[in-house]
């Protein structure tokens, strides 16, 4: 620790994700996202950051532990970060009045159990489906479009997290919680920049209602980011075609004997790779980060076009896909 030039002592990031209890990695997050603190810089380049600094994150840190939406917060003055503590420091979530019980479908092994504990608690909760597979819950949710996901994921892995960004993809809902117990960092700041709130376990029946509650009401589904920013902004559809379509696709042939479906799924499975690709690229900076968004977006546009010309191409054709 040394001291800055007002006076006030300034300590690295090591010791303020100690102080705050905010992880470095998400931390890290916040700042580039949100804007939370602007830390200072070593000649090496090492965030150092003020004792100001260090009370704005621990206010941040326990307004977010009692559920609110770190967008929400982030860019609040210290006095209304202050008020917001006074306002409510313990307050159980519940449903406001005008709002309907939120929609909402779960799927794990033991937490579905824990719901129905929890019911009394969870009454804000519309409970639509609980679900142990999730196969069965996928097609739950893309055919009930609910608000809220509940998911739990005991041991975090790239397949499970490419399966649930598929799936919001296709179901644009408002929130997405998921409940894990192992998981690499790497992997968390993953859900993160997908706008996934992630608790880990055991959870109490405090955490869940109030991660559950927060923003569902008024949230659009703009606000579950990386997944589907700037996508459903700019009106670009979620894809029409997974990979099982994509390969019926590929095998047909048709009247005209030519190769026109196998060339365009060809195509669809390249742009949907360099799609995930760009939407999951490390960033080393805000301009990386900007680049990268770019890249996802223009990808999906050009993805979206040549679905419309596979669609055009399965009606004249009169292909049926498996």
């Amino acid at each position: 620790m040394t001291v800055s030039q007002d006076n006030k002592p300034v300590c690295g990031i090591g010791a303020v994700s100690r102080i705050t209890g905010i992880p470095i990695d998400t931390l890290r997050v916040w700042e580039r996202r949100y804007k939370l603190v602007t830390p200072e810089r070593t000649p090496e380049n090492k965030r150092v950051y003020t004792s100001c600094d260090v009370n704005r994150l621990s206010l941040i840190k326990k307004l977010v532990d009692q559920g609110h939406a770190i967008s929400a917060v982030a860019q609040l003055s210290e006095a209304a970060l202050l008020e917001l503590m006074q306002i409510h420091p313990e307050i159980m979530p519940g449903v406001s009045p005008g709002h309907s019980p939120i929609q909402t479908l779960v799927y794990g092994d033991s937490l579905p159990f824990l719901l129905r504990e929890w019911k009394d608690d969870l009454c804000f909760l519309d409970l639509q489906g609980v679900h142990r597979s999730f196969a069965d819950f996928q097609s739950a949710v893309q055919v009930q479009k609910p608000e809220l996901l509940i998911l739990e994921m005991p041991v975090l892995s790239d397949e499970n997290i490419e399966a649930l960004r598929e799936l919001i993809f296709r179901s644009a809902p408002k929130r997405v919680l998921v409940v894990y117990t192992f998981g690499m960092n790497s992997l968390i700041n993953e859900l993160d920049r997908m706008g996934v709130v992630t608790l880990r376990s055991p959870v109490t029946v405090k955490q869940l209602a109030h991660n559950c509650v927060v923003e569902v009401g008024n949230q659009s589904s703009t606000q579950m980011v990386s997944t589907k920013d700037h996508l459903m902004l700019k009106g670009v559809q979620a894809r029409r075609f997974d990979s099982e379509m994509l390969a019926s696709a590929a095998t047909i042939t048709t009247k005209l004997q030519c190769e026109c479906p196998k060339h365009l799924a060809d195509l669809l499975f390249r742009l949907n790779a360099f799609e995930d690709y760009s939407a999951a690229c490390e960033n080393r900076n805000d301009q990386d980060a900007a680049l990268h968004r770019h890249l996802h977006l223009e990808t999906a546009k050009a993805r979206a076009i040549l679905e419309d010309a596979l669609e055009h191409l399965i009606r004249c054709e009169n292909i049926e896909l498996v």
